[in-house]
């Protein structure tokens, strides 16, 4: 049996703990306070030397503050790594740095460790959840850099894992994680603690080597119970997930796969923990029913009643079997169509980096000019000669049935529904009570606002397609085709121009007037009630400067050469009643119709949200309280009597759910989901980026969020926000050198909007790389070269 173990300083800590631990390595090391080093630092230099010799070493603070029961100061002081102590002067140097660094107590200590050799992973684990104490080992790392401080630091490569603390072992493939598991156990054994926080690093010869273990100074304010409420909720979720990759009747497809980045991306529109009124208005709009049913008009498979997105705790996934089963064309028979369907999963599992790029990357959508040899390169063998034969001819009608010129070309069609909407928003609402007013405003926005939405986004998928094939097979080059797109037109230059004819006119004129009858339902988080319109918000256009003139749009013209090259890959791919003019005009309509009616849909459900927020004030509810309930509570007041107040009827759905909401807080789960298993072990997947255009920028950060002020420097500086929708838009009239995003994806409204205007931006890069990138002080993002990175400040 162990026997009590005693925290101190650092130093102290590591001291007790000599000779102790199986599981790792501690290297040798001396300590001494900083009276004893003020006293006589030439004596403790001597002895130093003496027990080091020529190796080199770390000095890091060990102070008394840093590490106490409840409180830490960890990272608050100073360490300096590769020293070698045999230099006198670099050894004195680096002591006093780490002496003046923290807080003047005689009584603080310095540590000096052997330096660990061919470190290749270094970083913390966190025996529990260090917010909210939930049963997790959270784990930080950096396996690229070969630093033994890149993860505390701030600096380096991070990856964050989280595992469940019940994980069974055989669930933990990694050599190296199960390693640090296995350290992070025996230590909470020794030390009777389960909540420490522990820096570690791992050598090249699989060797642990433990350089610090302190207590977590929050468990203190943990919950007793999230333990058991964690525990409970995963049992829940895998039984979940196991269901939904039963066979469905009518859905094709062995298993099904949860993420939350691909097709309809959640994470980009509504966050990946939405409140419940956001999550339910984007089922109702979008992906309970509508999302098929655009798709269905397109000559694709219908998915009849599946829904596309599930929800696990207030985490929303998209179902990627219903997403690529609605990618089938209609006519391809169940046999092939299976077939298509579990080679498709079985690429993302292989491939969870192109999760935000499943149309461009894994499922073919339409006829492009790649398929003939991509298709066999990514699934070889998958199909016999005559089903592939099958296979391709039913691209290639649905293509040509999107590309045709036709009066009822779908993409027109959506247009006219769309425009219909536009003019009903532009006239005087209907009379009537404000929920009724509400529920009739997402009726339409259905109907005519996503609905069209979703086959005007169709088609400009199609087209982006086309194009970048055109790219791969160099009919263009990438240059032209993003000359080609900043030589479209969308809503995003007309507001650009708007605001700068405003902020000329200056204040009280019609133009400004004007400006926000057209703009001012606009609001960053489209579907979040409580983020305000810019029509509510003083400060987001106090100031209209109307600032550097508005890029106009670049006039493109294809050369010959490539309408000649586009014209014959065209008719190689059997596409030839289309020409390469046509193909242009139709991929410029369809970029722009998809934010034309992205604009005016959007329009419809402010609209709505703000006769929401109207009905709530009338019943004592606020904006924050609406945001907790779901659509299908609020609307349900209008055909079932409520048997109490109001008021006191839906403040208690919406405290039940602001608890329901914080537990879910505490659930790590992955973005993508493979079975039930996954939910046991949480994995911060590093996605590639989405480079846009070909420009290069260089910069201080700005991070933004829906609530960001306006007086914000955003001028020259690269813009990080988490999830960009459209009223984000204000940033262009601010002259921003570069865009960066944690979701979204390469076809997505930024994507759309940063293209058009030239801006360098780099669209969805992930939550790893995101997180290094926001927070450091000065970027550089290279498009053309495809970098992004942290860089010290000139």
């Amino acid at each position: 049996m162990d026997c009590a173990f005693t925290f101190g300083t650092k130093a102290e800590t590591l001291s007790n703990l000599m000779g102790r631990i199986r599981s790792g390595a501690i290297g040798e090391s001396a300590h001494f306070s900083c009276e004893q080093w003020l006293a006589d630092p030439e004596r403790v230099l001597a002895g130093l030397q003496a027990k080091f010799g020529s190796r080199t070493v770390a000095v890091r603070s060990s102070a008394l503050s840093e590490d106490a029961a409840n409180s830490s100061m960890a990272g608050a002081f100073l360490s300096v790594l590769d020293v070698p102590a045999s230099d006198l002067n670099a050894l004195d140097a680096a002591i006093r740095q780490v002496v003046r660094s923290m807080t003047g107590n005689p009584k603080d200590q310095v540590l000096v460790q052997a330096m660990a050799q061919d470190i290749v992973v270094s970083g913390v684990v966190m025996t529990y959840d260090m917010v909210h104490g939930a049963p997790y080992f959270c784990i930080d790392y950096d396996d690229e850099t070969g630093r033994t401080d890149a993860v505390t630091s701030g600096n380096g490569v991070h990856k964050s894992l989280y595992v469940h603390r019940e994980c069974p072992e055989h669930l933990i493939r990694s050599e190296r994680i199960a390693a640090i598991l296995r350290l992070a156990r025996e230590l909470e054994r020794i030390c009777h603690c389960a909540a420490l926080d522990i820096e570690f690093g791992l050598d090249g010869r699989g060797g642990m080597h433990l350089f610090q273990v302190r207590r977590i100074a929050l468990a203190r304010n943990w919950h007793p119970v999230t333990e058991r409420r964690v525990h409970r909720q995963l049992t829940q979720a895998e039984r979940f997930i196991e269901q939904a990759s039963r066979p469905r009747p009518g859905i094709l497809g062995a298993r099904t796969i949860l993420a939350v980045m691909p097709d309809w991306n959640p994470a980009e529109i509504i966050g990946t923990t939405p409140r419940p009124l956001a999550a339910s208005l984007y089922r109702h709009l979008i992906t309970e029913r509508i999302w098929s049913r655009a798709r269905a008009r397109m000559g694709y498979r219908d998915t009849g009643s599946a829904e596309l997105m599930v929800t696990i705790n207030h985490h929303p996934y998209i179902d990627v079997r219903h997403s690529f089963n609605s990618f089938l064309p209609a006519t391809l028979p169940d046999e092939i169509g299976n077939r298509l369907v579990d080679a498709w999963l079985q690429r993302l599992e292989e491939h969870p980096e192109f999760h935000d790029k499943i149309e461009f990357e894994i499922v073919p959508t339409c006829l492009d000019f790649r398929f003939d040899a991509a298709f066999p390169e990514r699934y070889p063998g998958l199909l016999q000669a005559g089903d592939l034969v099958r296979y391709r001819e039913s691209l290639r009608r649905l293509t040509l049935d999107s590309l045709r010129p036709v009066p009822d070309n779908t993409l027109d069609l959506a247009l006219q529904n769309a425009g219909r909407l536009d003019e009903e928003l532009s006239r005087t609402p209907p009379a009537g009570p404000d929920l009724d007013q509400a529920a009739h405003l997402l009726d339409r926005c259905k109907a005519s606002g996503t609905l069209p939405f979703a086959v005007a986004a169709r088609h400009a998928f199609i087209a982006e397609t086309l194009l970048r094939s055109a790219v791969q097979r160099q009919a263009l080059t990438q240059d032209r085709l993003a000359h080609f797109k900043r030589g479209i037109t969308t809503v995003t230059r007309d507001l650009l121009t708007d605001y700068q004819a405003a902020g000329a006119a200056g204040a009280g004129s019609r133009a400004r007037s004007d400006f926000f009858r057209r703009y001012g339902h606009l609001r960053p988080g489209t579907y979040e009630i409580t983020s305000l319109r810019y029509d509510e918000r003083d400060d987001l256009f106090a100031d209209m400067d109307p600032g550097t003139p508005v890029p106009a749009a670049e006039a493109f013209a294809p050369t010959a050469p490539e309408i000649r090259a586009l014209d014959t890959l065209l008719s190689e791919a059997g596409l030839g009643e289309i020409d390469a003019r046509t193909l242009f005009a139709h991929a410029a309509k369809a970029i722009a119709a998809r934010e034309r009616i992205k604009f005016v849909f959007t329009r419809c459900l402010s609209d709505a949200l703000s006769a929401i927020v109207r009905w709530g004030a009338s019943h004592g509810l606020s904006r924050d309280d609406l945001s907790f309930l779901d659509w299908d509570s609020i609307r349900a007041s209008r055909h079932q009597a409520i048997m109490d107040d109001m008021d006191r009827h839906y403040l208690g759905l919406a405290d039940q759910a602001r608890r329901s909401m914080d537990a879910a807080h505490a659930l790590r789960l992955s973005h993508i989901l493979l079975s039930g298993r996954d939910i046991h072990v949480a994995t911060l997947n590093r996605s590639v980026p989405n480079f846009i255009g070909l420009g290069h920028a260089t910069g201080a950060v700005v991070r933004l969020s829906a609530n960001t002020s306006s007086t914000i420097q955003v001028q020259g500086r690269i813009v990080c926000i988490e999830n960009a929708d459209p009223g984000f838009d204000w940033i262009f009239t601010k002259s921003p050198g570069a865009l960066v995003t944690q979701y979204g994806g390469a076809n997505s409204h930024m994507a759309v909007r940063c293209a058009e205007l030239g801006l360098p931006a780099a669209i969805g890069v992930g939550e790893q790389i995101y997180r290094r990138v926001s927070h450091a002080h000065h970027v550089e993002l290279n498009c053309a070269e495809k970098i992004l990175r942290p860089i010290e400040a000139a």
